[in-house]
């Protein structure tokens, strides 16, 4: 209720405009994802009261900085990473905003080996992937992180990206004064071919084990 009352008060103040959020994919590549009208993951769509406010311990070799940003006026704070090389060559970076809770509709939660899934931005905590299947092609919404010593402790890091007009500073690492405010935040980058190879034999073998009707 809270949430669908501050949409209003935003579309009536024209806060909407200057917060909205959009989904256009992947800065790296360009192709459709499920930001393309008329499909739309529900998790792409942001509430700022489901955003992780308090400071999240990082990884100190991958962490470039964080940002805070603005969705309908209300503020959240932007992680800033690169790929660990001893995971990807590439070290290609990311933008990604963490959250309490995610509408899991359409998602599906792909696991990782523990090696690679224990080597987290976010130590003490180990990821999977979240890939919306509900569009012609997959994206690669973000991670889940789940505690390592607690299962029941988690949260979910969206890919995101933002205009970067407004933004007038920024948080570097070591630097808790110096913040920057965006307003316009876009979620998803498309999935690669393996991860696409990864739902669909997913997909199959949950059919291959349903029980017939």
């Amino acid at each position: 209720v809270a949430w669908a009352l501050v949409a209003l008060l935003a579309a009536a103040t024209g806060v909407v405009q200057a917060g909205s959020v959009r989904a256009t994919g992947n800065p790296h590549m360009e192709e459709d994802t499920c930001a393309t009208e008329p499909c739309k993951c529900p998790a792409m769509m942001l509430n700022p009261f489901a955003a992780v406010s308090k400071p999240l311990a990082t990884q100190e070799d991958t962490l470039i900085k964080i940002v805070k940003k603005s969705i309908m006026g209300f503020e959240v704070f932007i992680y800033h990473f690169k790929q660990p090389q001893r995971i990807s060559e590439l070290q290609l970076p990311f933008k990604i905003l963490p959250m309490h809770t995610l509408d899991m509709e359409g998602v599906v939660d792909l696991k990782v080996p523990p090696h690679q899934s224990t080597d987290s931005w976010f130590p003490g905590y180990q990821w999977s992937i979240l890939v919306c299947t509900k569009c012609q092609r997959s994206t690669h919404l973000g991670w889940r992180f789940e505690s390592v010593t607690n299962p029941s402790e988690q949260f979910y890091a969206l890919i995101v990206s933002y205009d970067d007009e407004e933004q007038t500073n920024t948080l570097a690492v070591g630097d808790a004064e110096k913040m920057g405010v965006a307003a316009e935040i876009s979620i998803g980058t498309p999935a690669p071919g393996w991860m696409v190879a990864m739902v669909l034999a997913m997909a199959e073998g949950s059919t291959q084990t349903s029980p017939v009707a």
